[in-house]
């Protein structure tokens, strides 16, 4: 959880957004969680039925997915700092789309 929370910090004035996914606690718990590790970002509760993570081919967690702007999988990973560099490369690119940079 340190890692995502320094993600969000860093990235709080970017056009990011982290959503977490759940798929092992039970709902109390998950909602206990939240409060427990200071979890500020979007947050799904998806039950036993494994829906979300069914639907997106998750194989093992921690997953990270990195989506562009138009909703392109750039990345995915299993180690959250495997994630900073491609982050910062693609924000980078945004900002040089919007000529904000070279």
């Amino acid at each position: 959880m340190p890692h995502l929370q320094a993600l969000v910090q860093r990235h709080q004035d970017d056009p990011f957004t982290l959503i977490g996914i759940n798929a092992f606690d039970d709902e109390e718990a998950y909602r206990g969680g939240l409060e427990k590790f200071g979890v500020t970002w979007l947050s799904a509760y998806q039950g036993k039925e494994n829906t979300i993570s069914d639907g997106w081919a998750i194989e093992g967690f921690p997953t990270y997915v990195l989506i562009d702007a138009e909703g392109k999988i750039r990345e995915r990973g299993h180690l959250g700092d495997e994630m900073d560099a491609p982050i910062a490369e693609l924000l980078a690119e945004l900002e040089r789309s919007k000529g904000g940079g070279e």
